[in-house]
């Protein structure tokens, strides 16, 4: 079995994966940039007792991060309980499998070059890729298999925390599909601004991104927003969940 890990700024995300790549089990926790190695031991403990894993079970580690403040902390904790060395996904990774054209090919996130990995590896090229997570990312990969860039916006919880720590007459909200487009309430108008606004806006920067390619590219969504942004938007979004995840497999296999 094989261990792959997303550390996001908000959440850690870690599977378990057989050899073929399949994704058998994940478990989340949050990412704390200030805790030791002692809690992301527990934290990744607790997951390897709740699937029954043993330490030769497990042949190798890939981590994604994009926060390096807790790399050292989670690789040493991978090493208490397996043996094992992490391997950190990296640059080098993906140009093993696919080019990079971008001006500072070193600053690009892991995640966005991971997710892309995924894309390519399980769908194709060329592919726009969108990850909704702290931060909206969308990435595009042309026919030649080349990552040229993309487009970074505030994420959907990120844009509705702003707006609520910032208009004191707006609270916090659950974000769920409101009954209707046009708000009765101050609810529903923002559960309908942020979930058809967010739709609205990706469909709109598909449209502006497809003049780019000379055939229809592949249309791949991942991220915890997406399973409720996806169905509200006019193109047919495929939704992979373990897209990233299946990217760094892919980057090591």
């Amino acid at each position: 079995m094989h261990i792959l890990i997303d550390i996001g700024n908000s959440t850690v995300v870690v599977a378990i994966a057989d050899n073929d790549g399949t994704i058998e089990n994940t478990w989340r926790f949050k990412t704390r940039k200030e805790e030791t190695v002692s809690f992301f031991r527990y934290e990744l403990k607790q997951g390897l007792l709740k699937y029954g894993l043993q330490q030769s079970d497990i042949e190798s580690v890939t981590i994604s991060s994009v926060v390096p403040e807790v790399d050292d902390d989670i690789s040493q904790a991978i090493i208490d309980l397996t043996g094992i060395m992490p391997h950190f996904f990296s640059v080098d990774d993906v140009l093993k499998l696919m080019n990079i054209d971008v001006e500072s090919p070193s600053q690009l996130g892991k995640d966005r070059l991971a997710d892309a990995l995924g894309a390519v590896s399980c769908y194709g090229v060329p592919a726009i890729i969108i990850d909704f997570g702290t931060a909206t990312t969308i990435g595009v990969v042309d026919e030649s298999k080349t990552f040229q860039g993309g487009i970074i916006i505030p994420g959907v919880k990120t844009s509705l925390t702003a707006l609520s720590h910032r208009a004191s007459q707006l609270p916090s909200i659950h974000i769920e599909r409101p009954r209707r487009l046009i708000g009765r309430n101050t609810l529903e108008c923002m559960q309908s601004g942020i979930l058809y606004g967010t739709s609205a806006m990706i469909d709109g920067l598909i449209e502006k991104l497809l003049p780019q390619f000379s055939v229809e590219p592949y249309l791949i969504a991942t991220g915890g927003m997406a399973k409720d942004i996806v169905p509200l938007c006019s193109h047919h979004i495929v939704y992979d969940k373990h897209l990233l995840l299946k990217g760094l497999f892919k980057s090591t296999h």
